[in-house]
């Protein structure tokens, strides 16, 4: 897909603009901790939970069913990648808290918060939907249960620790995992999601990414950037050797067409803020994580671009 900068600006404006007014009303103290975190959980676990349920199930059938590669190359970058982190930097002889959560900030993803707003101009709603839905599937299921399990795993005793059975329902009862799942049930089924439905939860959705975004803003004004090894290493990973796999993933496995093109340039997203969120909960590395996704949210101005031109060659 040719690269244009109308294109390019309306699919980044927005995100920039509205992460630019959450930070500045971070600073100025407009939220506090308990309504920051409000506003995470409306987006997280009712507006974009809603936003992927009818995209999914008016998904269609046949395009749907062809994305499996897709998946699995979604599979390898996000959660292979993070177990591949995860025992390079406990073979450095990192503790297992710290490993763990490094791991995980340097593999994860933001596109359930950005996706929707990023890649819908350059690829239309269907394609960027879906992409969305699958990262939101794939990156909750397999990556964030993982997570927990070894960050649980780390601070807790040997009768405490969850099993990974308890981790991966855990992570099922995620409303960014069952909603895209049972929007895709639908859609797999040809099943017609009722107009009805559709109409009044369409309200909700139109707030989806919007708050999403505002909140992380709220969310990176509460820390100040620190440029360390470890957060440029991280910055790196992110941005360049991510996408570097997401790419080598696809042309390896002959993958084209724009879901293919999209998720490479999904895999450019900055970090999940979740990621701090854990930082914060565990009290290890919270300025370093906090400084590398405020450096890879600004350097997605970058980033983006490259990897929309990347994944034009596939």
């Amino acid at each position: 897909m040719p690269i244009d900068a109308p294109t390019l600006t309306t699919a980044l404006s927005p995100v920039l603009l509205i992460l630019g007014l959450g930070f500045a009303a971070g600073r100025h103290h407009s939220f506090d901790d308990d309504q920051t975190r409000g506003l995470s959980h409306l987006a997280l676990a009712f507006a974009l939970p809603a936003a992927l349920f009818l995209s999914m199930a008016h998904f269609d059938r046949q395009t749907l069913e062809a994305q499996a590669p897709v998946a699995l190359v979604m599979l390898a970058g996000y959660s292979g990648l993070y177990l591949a982190l995860y025992a390079l930097l406990r073979a450095l002889h990192r503790p297992r808290l710290e490993a763990a959560l490094i791991g995980y900030t340097f593999a994860s993803s933001s596109v359930p918060v950005y996706g929707l707003t990023i890649l819908g101009p350059i690829y239309g709603a269907e394609t960027g939907s879906a992409v969305v839905g699958l990262v939101a599937l794939i990156t909750n299921l397999a990556q964030v249960s993982i997570a927990v399990f070894l960050l649980e795993s780390a601070t807790s005793t040997a009768a405490q620790r969850p099993s990974m059975a308890s981790s991966l329902t855990r992570a099922a009862m995620n409303p960014l995992v069952w909603a895209p799942v049972l929007g895709a049930a639908i859609a797999l089924t040809g099943l017609h999601l009722s107009p009805y439905v559709a109409g009044a939860l369409q309200p909700l959705t139109s707030a989806a990414s919007g708050v999403a975004i505002f909140a992380a803003g709220l969310v990176l004004a509460t820390h100040r950037a620190r440029l360390t090894p470890l957060v440029l290493i991280g910055a790196l990973v992110v941005m360049a050797l991510q996408p570097a796999l997401f790419y080598a993933g696809m042309k390896l496995g002959g993958l084209t067409g724009d879901i293919a093109h999209a998720t490479v340039v999904a895999s450019a997203f900055p970090n999940a803020t979740i990621a701090l969120l854990f930082a914060h909960q565990y009290r290890t590395a919270e300025p370093e994580i906090a400084s590398i996704m405020l450096l890879t949210t600004l350097g997605m101005i970058v980033s983006i671009p490259l990897t929309l031109l990347a994944a034009g060659y596939l």
